[in-house]
């Protein structure tokens, strides 16, 4: 059973609405809906309580930029003694198209480095995530910061929406079925 879900994603009104805060994007939608409460907030990560299906449930948004994400998780799972197959990250992806989500149980990190962190504060890349496709940079050339940074276009917008909900679906999933029954589920839409 998972009990701390982590939204990968970079504080600050500047960073609102960009690819790759669409994680928190998708953990503010579950929050709001499953009615989490905010039980602490530090300068490095704010943590949030609900019960689901009667089980406790934490959520979590690193406050320390998607670089050094892996900081406030460590602190959090060693505070809250969670195990790494406890853990669900909820994070963007570049190697998927805009709107494509889908559930791994564990890998590299292909190219994020706020996964970077995680894996290499928690000493394992063992950790379930939920990818969630940004589109490919390759119409930015190059500059994959400035895409990862860029904010989404009006004629994204509907496609994001309907992303971020399918997500918390597949969270949903996650929680009522288990994963792997989840990832049939969500992986092959």
């Amino acid at each position: 059973m998972f009990k701390l879900l982590v939204g990968i994603g970079n504080p600050g009104k500047k960073y609102n609405n960009t690819r790759h805060n669409v994680g928190w994007k998708v953990l503010d939608s579950f929050n709001l809906i499953n009615k989490s409460e905010l039980i602490s907030k530090k300068d490095d990560y704010e943590l949030y309580q609900t019960y689901y299906e009667s089980k406790e449930l934490y959520s979590l948004k690193p406050m320390a930029y998607v670089n050094n994400s892996g900081v406030p998780i460590k602190k959090i799972i060693k505070k809250l003694n969670i195990k790494t197959n406890e853990i669900l990250i909820i994070v963007d992806d570049i190697n998927l198209l805009l709107g494509i989500i889908r559930l791994k149980e564990r890998g590299g990190p292909g190219g994020h480095n706020g996964l970077k962190s995680v894996f290499s504060e928690i000493l394992t890349n063992d950790i379930p995530r939920l990818r969630l496709g940004i589109g490919t940079s390759e119409r930015y050339g190059e500059d994959l910061v400035s895409f990862v940074l860029g904010k989404f276009e009006a004629n994204e917008t509907k496609i994001v929406k309907d992303m971020i909900d399918r997500s918390v679906e597949a969270i949903d999933n996650i929680l009522s079925v288990g994963f792997a029954k989840a990832m049939e589920l969500t992986n092959k839409k």
